[in-house]
């Protein structure tokens, strides 16, 4: 959550949107990674999907959103020049 406000923070500060966003997919691939490393001691309780599950969506989710941003970052920087 802290990464993800930190990136949308640093478009309303005046960073390229693409940069926002690439802060917000790091953050969502290493949430991917910390759900599988970190050990849930009473996730059991409220769990719809298993770790596994949410490591997956999380990752794919990271991974479109930077593959997005990497793609515009490219199309910004070729328009500069």
């Amino acid at each position: 959550m802290l990464g993800a406000a930190f990136g949308l923070g640093a478009i309303a500060m005046g960073l390229p949107a693409w940069a926002g966003s690439l802060i917000v997919a790091c953050s969502v691939l290493a949430g991917a990674v910390l759900r599988l490393i970190v050990p849930g001691e009473g996730d059991n309780l409220l769990a719809v999907r298993s770790r596994r599950t949410d490591a997956v969506i999380s990752g794919v989710l990271g991974l479109a959103l930077g593959v997005v941003a990497v793609s515009v970052a490219v199309q910004w920087i070729m328009g500069r020049q």
